[in-house]
């Protein structure tokens, strides 16, 4: 059996819960990254939205695909998973951003194409 989980990129996925201590910052999701991977965990989806929809729109947000090339660079067997809203993307800008990435992970990015 595997396990993944959605990286806390918005500060948790709570809405009734006003702080997880969940930070929505590079060191917070990079330290979940590595220490997931080492207890076994095999995937991390990072959701595509601009704006925090959970905390608040003024609350902070991480973006997914740099988040998304900087995990890649960290970890070492983690699958990254993008959820990617294809309207955002000009799709053949989306294609070479998803291939470096690919490149950089060694084959571990995975996209899951939601609506938007």
């Amino acid at each position: 059996m595997e396990f993944g989980y959605w990286l806390p990129v918005f500060g948790g996925w709570l809405r009734n819960i006003e702080d997880e201590s969940m930070a929505a910052n590079w060191e917070y999701v990079k330290k979940l990254a590595q220490r997931s991977e080492g207890w076994g965990y095999s995937l991390s989806l990072i959701a595509e939205l601009f704006l925090n929809d959970i905390k608040g729109e003024e609350s902070p947000s991480m973006e997914a695909w740099s988040t998304a090339a900087a995990l890649a660079a960290v970890t070492e067997r983690l699958e990254i998973m993008v959820a990617v809203r294809p309207t955002f993307h000009n799709p053949a800008i989306l294609a070479k951003q998803a291939s470096n990435i690919a490149q950089i992970s060694g084959d571990r990015l995975s996209l899951n194409v939601v609506s938007s």
